[in-house]
């Protein structure tokens, strides 16, 4: 089970964008799956190395590319879950159904894209299924984790990501709290802006037990070190859950036959622990 006061997960459930870079390179898709096991490898090493990790750690891997990973990790004692969503489609559609075809780790993670100006049909129908899989993870007993995605359309870049965003994703939240939606985690996209993130905050404070996770976005290390710090006055913040900032060049490497398998997880393991490491940091 996800720890609610602290969670250092290595997000390696990307589908579409693994897909994409194959295909543009002419590399069969079928080879995906070897960068999933290089992420629960890389995870492994950290856990080995650091207390933190062993506490706190958790993996995020997809049953479409990692259905050997999930085995082995739940054998290994691994804290890993699954995506519910099809990756890379808006609205919200599930990746299988019934749940239990997807969802088999210990806890479960969804995707979701949201705009305030979205069309009201299909913000309906999104809430639909969030209802429904909320139902489903609290009978099987797997905490729920929800990731919001909000784009950026017309807005000045500085301001929405100051408070553009920030006021969407505490709007969003607001509304899953009125339908009965809380989840144990929300999974949100940093911000530089100390205020944003107090927006946010306070919107996820208005139930006790929610907590909040912060993304990545394949940012590099010195702007997530920032939003750690821009995050370290947010009581609902517990760490974290980044994927491509940590994995997605030494796995590229790989691939394209620059790096060993084993060189690779090391230099997965090793960001994955200096993140670790900075959120302790921006936390004392």
């Amino acid at each position: 089970m996800l720890n609610q006061e602290r969670v250092y997960m290595l997000a390696a459930d990307h589908r579409w964008q693994w897909e994409e870079w194959c295909d543009a390179r002419s590399i069969p898709r079928a080879r995906i799956g070897e960068v999933k096991r290089l992420a629960y490898d890389a995870f492994l090493l950290a856990r080995d190395r650091s207390a933190a990790v062993r506490e706190f750690g958790a993996l995020l891997v997809d049953e479409q590319y990692a259905s050997a990973v999930l085995t082995d990790a739940l054998r290994a004692g691994v804290n890993v879950g699954t995506p519910a969503e099809k990756a890379g489609v808006f609205p919200l559609t599930w990746s299988a159904e019934p749940f239990s075809r997807a969802l088999t780790g210990a806890f479960a993670k969804v995707l979701v894209r949201y705009r305030s100006d979205d069309d009201e049909a299909v913000q309906d129908a999104q809430w639909e299924k969030l209802d429904a899989l909320q139902a489903w993870c609290r009978g099987a007993g797997k905490p729920l984790v929800v990731e919001i995605l909000v784009a950026r359309r017309d807005e000045p870049e500085d301001d929405f990501e100051a408070v553009g965003r920030p006021a969407m994703l505490a709007g969003f939240i607001a509304e899953a709290y009125r339908r009965g939606l809380t989840p144990e985690f929300w999974k949100i996209e940093g911000t530089l802006s100390r205020d944003g993130a107090r927006t946010i905050d306070t919107a996820i404070a208005a139930n006790r037990a929610c907590r909040q996770i912060i993304l990545g976005k394949a940012a590099d290390l010195a702007t997530i070190d920032r939003w750690f710090a821009a995050a370290a006055a947010s009581p609902t913040a517990v760490g974290f859950a980044i994927g491509r900032s940590v994995f997605w060049e030494p796995s590229a490497a790989f691939l394209g036959g620059s790096r060993t398998a084993d060189r690779a997880a090391a230099d997965i393991c090793a960001t994955y622990l200096q993140l670790v490491d900075a959120w302790q940091q921006s936390h004392v």
